[in-house]
């Protein structure tokens, strides 16, 4: 049974298993007037040469909001939108199709709306295609972390494995391995690739932070406070540390202490979606249910269930709407 926080490496810039420390725009018309300025100069770009594949490459980006957390967050669902970006990416395959590069962001943004099985096909063309020793790595990091998803845990490590005998050092590769082996609740190995990646990287607080993660996991809340207190006090503001020791406080009964971490968490990153669950699980237990619930259905507004799993939605079924509470 795992316990519920939130993980905090970051895998890759694009997708990665940690929450993204990213603020909402102060000025909304200024974001869509750059939006649209963006946008018509790729469009002309597009007319003036349509056999520009990177053009049509980042006209997707763009649309897609592949670089933009706040973005994406608004326009995940929409369908229009994401038909839109992927004729961009069919059209960038088509005109470059022996370049890893459009099959591996079209494999993203399929990923992305949780497409997994097509996007999975997409990272094996993309593989296919890429020479550069590093861009084949993180085609593979995608790819096992995808095929972990749709529950292929063996296959997923046999792959990572093979690759680190390629590149032993890569603390990418050994921090995946380390979550996949985690979420099959296999503690000890993922400790070992953990302290692996310490031994190549020392000071990298991206694996300080999974130690941490697997503490919480194996119910050693102490042990993972004083991680995230070491990692804090060297690295300063990061709101996923916030508020996996926020959960941990909570765990050992420090509510008011637990509520502070994970106030300032939000204070962090406001699309923190795993802060405002864990801030009304908090609060469900103070007895402060009208917070709580608020807190659940910002956590649903921002992406909670697409990014893990459906226990927000559980939990505002089972204690906020009314239609499901029994008459005393």
């Amino acid at each position: 049974m795992k316990v519920i926080f939130t993980i905090v490496f970051i895998l890759l810039q694009v997708f990665a298993f940690s929450q993204v420390d990213t603020a909402p725009s102060e000025n909304d018309s200024i974001t869509v007037d750059s939006f649209q300025l963006a946008f018509q100069e790729i469009s002309e770009i597009i007319a003036l040469d349509s056999t520009d594949a990177n053009a049509y490459m980042e006209r997707a980006d763009l649309i897609s909001g592949v670089h933009d957390e706040v973005y994406f967050k608004t326009i995940f669902g929409n369908t229009e939108i994401y038909n839109q970006a992927m004729a961009d990416y069919d059209e960038a395959v088509k005109l470059s199709p022996y370049n890893y590069k459009p099959y591996l962001k079209r494999a993203i943004l399929k990923d992305r709306f949780l497409q997994y099985k097509d996007a999975l096909e997409d990272y094996e063309e993309a593989l296919t295609y890429a020479y550069v020793f590093d861009n084949k790595m993180k085609i593979r990091v995608h790819r096992a972390r995808l095929k972990a998803k749709l529950g292929a845990y063996d296959v997923a490590i046999k792959d990572l494995e093979k690759a680190l005998i390629e590149d032993r050092e890569n603390a990418v590769l050994l921090n995946t391995l380390a979550l996949i082996h985690l979420d099959i609740e296999d503690f000890e190995k993922a400790l070992k690739y953990l302290n692996r990646s310490l031994e190549f990287h020392p000071d990298d607080s991206g694996t300080f932070a999974n130690i941490g993660y697997v503490a919480l996991n194996a119910g050693k809340y102490r042990k993972a406070i004083n991680i995230y207190d070491d990692q804090i006090k060297k690295k300063g503001n990061h709101s996923s540390m916030f508020n996996n020791r926020g959960f941990a406080k909570f765990k050992l009964g420090q509510h008011e202490e637990a509520l502070e971490d994970i106030n300032y968490a939000i204070e962090l990153n406001p699309l923190n979606s795993f802060a405002f669950k864990n801030r009304a699980i908090v609060n469900f237990v103070l007895e402060k249910n009208e917070a709580a619930c608020e807190d659940l259905q910002a956590a649903k507004k921002l992406g909670y269930s697409t990014e893990h799993d459906d226990e927000v939605i559980k939990m505002l079924f089972d204690k906020c709407f009314d239609v499901n509470r029994k008459p005393k």
